[in-house]
């Protein structure tokens, strides 16, 4: 009975990782690109130096301009206005994917993002002007029609204003989007959308998200009747996640471009998919752009709904708790990594009673097992006589019930630790707090893998010795097996989760060996009533 209680857990757990694993946001992010770095040229004397795209570019560098402040580094296409990249100077992170070609046919592989903010038609004239006003710096684009878009970039931040101006009533495009996956000459699909995670609208207790290539594929269920979906209705806010890592598979996004405007922001599905800005009567609109952080606290600084963006997954209260709780840690125990540890250690103590239960189940169950075989082989000679399999059931749920004991009692706290658990994955994979933490040694960030796999192989040999500590009832070869399947399929999920949460399940499983041993070691077995 105990391996079949286990069993269940096993196929449950592994059921719901693999169901979390497949739906959970996997956007590949584009290789980096060689030579791709920005450069500025020197000039001490101002804060802000514009100059033009870098020519490493596959674009070409005269259709760009770039812009800079002490944390950000913009570029605008020229002709629309649009922002196509800004790059997180602290750690030069850009926010959306780039233009790359085939190295050796000079074919573009991936095209150029589509921008946020330009205006929808029209084109604009020459170079934006560049002005120093007050403290801030303005970029503007104008044409002959007196059209004029303005960039307010603060001398610090990452909050940018944005002010447009046309008396014939063309649209601002704040995001722009696609009806369909574009082809490119040789019939492959063509993904401007490469790399981007989900467009998203924000009310003031809610948000609507959807990832990018949803809008544009048909799911793979279309022949149940599964439809596309479509950009979430306008709301005070909206914008899309940015950000792109390093790593190969990107599964996170910790940054976020974000508009916020006092006039009504309007989403058109038909004309140019996207949402958008209309000037009022008087030929004006204006914004306000996030271009920063999924951090709380600089969210909340810009617009407290805001924080919605940070995702925390389907246990998102259980995460928020238990961020609250990691944060509060963290406080005193400055390094994130012994920070988990402390936590690993903390909620493992609070959950000692449930786990002092079901090694108490566990160790009563073999005391049970000789008894249990005898009945289960008294009936036996009926083979599968379903009437008789019943009265063997009942007898042996009333020989429990005598002894006290409950067969389902030992993976009910286990299964109570599922969206702990859960909660914890999407905790560590959100959070920016975690981005680029450092622990110890080879542990450089731990919101990404384990670059050489240390603490999932640790984990998957702490899963076996904590099954050989385990009292051994059912049948040995099922045991057996069981003893290493799972351990193994652990050690295979873990291998691509966040470092930080293989070092809070290891630790989790260390304290649970020692108390293993410590409830066998005062366990006293109880007379068995026949």
């Amino acid at each position: 009975m105990k391996n079949k209680n286990l069993l269940l857990f096993i196929v449950l757990s592994m059921g719901l990782l693999g169901i979390y694993y497949a739906f959970t946001p996997k956007p590949q992010a584009p290789p980096p690109v060689a030579n791709q770095a920005i450069e500025t040229p020197s000039q001490p004397s101002a804060p802000m130096t514009p100059s033009a795209a870098p020519a490493a570019t596959a674009l070409d560098p005269g259709s760009l301009f770039m812009f800079e402040n002490s944390d950000l580094k913009l570029v605008w296409r020229k002709r629309d206005g649009s922002l196509v990249q800004a790059e997180w100077k602290k750690d030069g992170t850009r926010f959306f994917p780039e233009e790359k070609r085939d190295e050796k046919t000079g074919r573009i592989t991936t095209p150029a993002f589509l921008g946020i903010g330009g205006i929808a038609n029209g084109a604009f004239e020459g170079d934006p002007e560049s002005l120093s006003i007050e403290g801030f710096n303005l970029v503007r684009f104008h044409n002959a029609a007196g059209e004029q878009l303005s960039y307010r970039i603060p001398a610090r931040g990452h909050v940018v204003s944005v002010d447009w101006q046309s008396s014939q009533g063309t649209r601002l495009m704040l995001v722009r989007g696609l009806k369909d996956m574009p082809k490119a000459p040789d019939g492959n699909e063509f993904n401007p959308l490469h790399g981007l995670g989900r467009v998203f609208a924000i009310s003031d207790k809610h948000i609507d998200a959807v990832a990018w290539m949803d809008t544009l594929k048909d799911p793979w269920y279309s022949f149940l009747g599964g439809k596309r979906k479509v950009l979430p209705a306008a709301a005070q806010q909206v914008g899309l996640d940015a950000g792109i890592e390093a790593s190969a598979a990107q599964r996170t996004h910790f940054f976020a471009a974000i508009w916020d405007s006092p006039s009504p922001i309007q989403l058109d599905f038909d004309q140019q998919p996207g949402y958008h800005l209309t000037p009022d009567a008087s030929g004006k609109a204006t914004a306000r752009l996030y271009l920063g952080p999924k951090h709380k606290p600089e969210l909340e600084a810009f617009a407290k709904s805001c924080t919605q963006v940070m995702d925390f997954g389907f246990f998102g209260l259980v995460a928020k708790v238990m961020f609250w709780i990691l944060l509060s840690i963290q406080r005193f125990v400055p390094n994130w990594g012994w920070a988990i540890v402390v936590f690993s250690v903390a909620l493992r103590l609070a959950l000692w009673p449930l786990n002092n239960k079901t090694t108490i189940q566990l160790m009563r169950m073999k005391d049970l097992e000789p008894h249990q075989k005898a009945l289960q082989a008294k009936y036996e000679k009926f083979g599968n006589d379903m009437q008789k399999k019943a009265e063997m059931q009942k007898e042996l749920m009333a020989f429990y019930k005598k002894n006290g004991h409950n067969p389902m009692g030992g993976c009910l706290p286990m299964l109570l630790q599922m969206p702990v658990f859960f909660a914890l994955w999407s905790m560590l994979s959100a959070v920016f707090e975690l981005r680029h933490a450092t622990w110890i040694l080879w542990v450089h960030d731990l919101s990404a893998k384990d670059p050489f796999f240390v603490l999932p192989v640790l984990l998957g040999v702490s899963m076996i010795a904590q099954q050989l500590m385990t009292p051994a009832t059912g049948d040995p070869a099922q045991r057996k097996m069981m003893m290493f399947l799972m351990p193994a399929m652990m050690t295979f999920f873990f291998s691509s989760t966040p470092a930080g949460l293989c070092l809070y399940y290891l630790i989790f499983n260390l304290i649970g060996m020692g108390q293993t041993w410590w409830v066998m070691r005062n366990y006293k077995a109880q007379p068995v009533v026949i």
